[in-house]
């Protein structure tokens, strides 16, 4: 049996990705913020799931968890095939209002921390990669890794940084025959949506973006509930980790069509118009202006 590392197992899409490979005979290692996140895995898959508390951003804890890794491995005569990278946070806010920690504290999570992540069990990757299936580092990025939308400017940052990062690292593990691998998702039925804050607590509701930022409230929610269920990823990931073929990168979205392809096809100017005249962000002309 093969062994895969996950961060961010505690809920949503990385809960989902830890019971699919469970059940397809992998063995998991899965990263949670606290003990009594991993309790009901544990209790469900006692002999071939293991927690490990960690926080991504922190990197000493990541380097130390590398010993419980190879623990693991060598006690169940095994070895590491896949690190999925799935651990991230979304904030966001108008650029204008937001203080540079805040992207900071964003970048820490969804970008430094998988880099660490990376470094920390990538010798574990390349010094067992000697089996018919090649190892693969799978990277949870977003269509926000594509597509740009007001208001979410520090997650939409950390996701596109993403993008280039794995098409560098695929193209530098050539030479270990280590593939890299991103899935982007779009809406996922998650509690992420139930974490929404109360649109009257949003400290930007009496700047002048308080329409738009009521209308994308309303919109993410409405998102929400049309999102499709996180198995979907689950499954995709354990059919990537069954090929040697797969795709460089996943689109997994309902709605392809319209929340995909459609805003990168057409020009930027119209998809601008577009999301203006959709959230009220053009600005009016006054009776003043000639």
């Amino acid at each position: 049996m093969r062994t895969v590392l996950i961060t961010g197992v505690s809920t949503g899409i990385g809960k989902s990705i830890a019971i699919k490979l469970l059940e397809n005979n992998f063995y998991v290692i899965g990263s949670v913020r606290k003990a009594e996140d991993a309790k009901e895995l544990e209790d469900l898959f006692k002999d071939k799931f293991k927690s490990i508390i960690l926080d991504v951003t922190d990197k000493d804890a990541i380097y130390n968890s590398v010993v419980t890794v190879k623990e693991f491995l060598e006690k169940n005569k095994s070895y590491l095939c896949s690190v999925i990278n799935n651990a991230g946070i979304a904030v966001g806010g108008p650029l204008r209002y937001l203080d540079i920690e805040i992207y900071k504290k964003q970048f820490d999570v969804n970008f430094f921390g998988l880099i660490n992540i990376t470094k920390a069990f990538l010798d574990l990757l390349i010094e067992s990669n000697n089996y018919p299936l090649k190892n693969k580092i799978i990277n949870i990025g977003s269509i926000s890794g594509k597509r740009s939308y007001p208001f979410v400017g520090p997650y939409t940052a950390s996701k596109f940084a993403l993008e280039g990062l794995t098409d560098s690292l695929r193209r530098e593990l050539l030479i270990h025959d280590v593939d890299v691998v991103l899935i982007e998702p779009g809406p996922i039925k998650t509690p992420i949506w139930s974490k929404i804050p109360d649109i009257e607590d949003n400290p930007f509701i009496k700047t002048e973006y308080e329409i738009p930022l009521r209308k994308l409230s309303k919109g993410y929610i409405e998102m929400g509930k049309k999102g499709l269920h996180p198995d979907v990823i689950g499954d995709k990931v354990v059919y990537i980790l069954q090929t040697n073929k797969p795709k460089t990168r996943y689109v997994i979205t309902p709605n392809k069509l319209m929340n995909y392809f459609i805003p990168g096809f057409l020009p930027d100017r119209w998809v601008d118009k577009m999301i203006g005249k959709l959230l009220g962000l053009t600005k009016k002309s006054s009776k003043n202006e000639k």
